[in-house]
């Protein structure tokens, strides 16, 4: 690897860290924004983004206009203005950037779950019980009430709010009015029948 490479690399990791130190802090809007970086890899218009960022579930009950949202990722350079040259619209037209790419692509590689399932153990049970209770959306009030009197999370104390963020961000829940696992959630709870014994549970 010459220099010219090395140089390169480590201007594109720090692009990197910019784009995610910039998402993360928006907790409220880091599923948006990765979808906006996944859709925004084909070039769009800003009406475009506008109809797809508003068709977002998690908008619905949103502060922010779209608008707000995609300055903030032009803002950390994820998302860059292009201008066609055989274009003769007069929309202004965007699209990801390299390192907003990269992001996207390294935030969906691997299996995040399995990986959380690995770091904490002694809750294992919990994020399953979610998840294959979460088949079936629900609100945060009936998973707290679902967890509520388990002695595992009384010794340290642990609220529901802390399995439910933990799961979104691993890629096990999405916010769909109500809380709802991800086909990737269903999968990493299907793989040894554990969904279906929380769900028959459900109604026996």
């Amino acid at each position: 690897m010459d220099m010219t490479q090395k140089v390169s690399l480590q201007s594109l990791d720090e692009a990197m860290v910019k784009i995610h130190q910039r998402i993360v802090s928006e907790p409220a809007y880091r599923t948006v924004l990765f979808k906006m970086l996944a859709f925004c890899q084909e070039t769009h218009s800003s009406v475009d983004i506008t109809e797809e960022v508003c068709s977002y579930p998690e908008m619905k009950a949103s502060l922010q206009p779209d608008s707000l949202l995609l300055s903030w990722l032009i803002e950390c350079d994820g998302i860059e203005e292009v201008v066609l040259a055989d274009s003769e619209k007069k929309e202004r037209m965007f699209r990801t950037t390299i390192a907003g790419k990269a992001v996207f692509d390294k935030e969906n590689s691997g299996n995040k779950i399995a990986t959380l399932f690995m770091q904490e153990p002694a809750y294992v049970s919990v994020y399953k019980q979610i998840l294959g209770a979460c088949v079936f959306p629900k609100s945060r009030a009936e998973i707290e009430t679902m967890l509520r009197g388990n002695p595992i999370l009384e010794s340290p104390k642990i609220y529901a709010n802390y399995f439910i963020e933990t799961l979104e961000n691993a890629g096990g829940l999405e916010w769909r009015d109500r809380w709802q696992t991800t086909r990737m959630g269903i999968n990493a709870v299907s793989e040894n029948g554990s969904l279906y014994t929380h769900t028959a549970n459900l109604h026996s």
